[in-house]
């Protein structure tokens, strides 16, 4: 018992540290209840794209990849979810009971807090802070997928690859970004040849330096 009250408080601390938004003390008791810590020492998948999503993520360390993908397999890069935010759309998948029309994979070393799904309808009802925290999601994830559609509509590729990169250094907390051509091509829904091409453009204008399967940033 005296364990599970540890650890719960330890959840409230880190809850209010990340997410300064809550502080209800009735909320953060019932978050720090039925949440689950996770720690993701190496990259995997918190959301599968057409599953039922069983956790909430609210990242508190590293940073969640947000993708769409085709049934041909075919991938783009949406955006990252950073310590202070959660993902909008496994909130909405949640609340009208739909399968997860997104991927979510979390970066080696990123930690977050999992929240039941069946608990969420009852805390839109009860807890004004849960409802705001919910609609300024929904709001900052629409504004970050108007920010993609900008990037693919009217920005070039190499662009739109800096860009990309920058994103991923962030989110691994270091100028070295690991991670194939074919991987950036992929998520940038191209081909390795042309991403190969661009980094070594790149490279040649003292931009990155290009190691195997790593990219380093030296002038972003």
């Amino acid at each position: 018992m005296a364990d599970n009250q540890e650890t719960q408080q330890s959840i409230k601390e880190v809850l209010k540290q990340n997410f300064p938004v809550f502080h209800n003390d009735q909320l953060l008791d019932r978050i720090a209840k039925e949440a689950r810590v996770f720690h993701n020492d190496e990259e995997s998948v918190v959301v599968e794209l057409g599953d039922f999503p069983k956790w909430i993520p609210l990242v508190i360390k590293g940073a969640i990849k947000i993708s769409r993908a085709d049934t041909e397999g075919g991938e783009i890069f949406l955006y990252y979810l950073y310590p202070g935010q959660t993902c909008a759309m496994t909130l909405n998948c949640c609340m009208v009971d739909k399968p997860s029309e997104v991927r979510a994979i979390a970066e080696a070393g990123t930690e977050f807090i999992g929240l039941p799904r069946k608990a969420l309808p009852q805390w839109m009802l009860e807890f004004e802070e849960w409802r705001q925290f919910t609609l300024e999601s929904y709001n900052e994830r629409y504004e970050n997928l108007l920010a993609t559609i900008d990037a693919i509509a009217f920005q070039k590729l190499d662009e739109r690859l800096i860009g990309l990169l920058r994103d991923k250094s962030i989110a691994l907390g270091s100028t070295a970004v690991e991670v194939t051509h074919k991987r950036l091509a992929e998520e940038l829904h191209s081909s390795r040849e042309v991403i190969s091409r661009l980094l070594k453009q790149l490279e040649k204008i003292g931009k990155v330096r290009l190691m195997r399967n790593k990219v380093e940033l030296l002038d972003f």
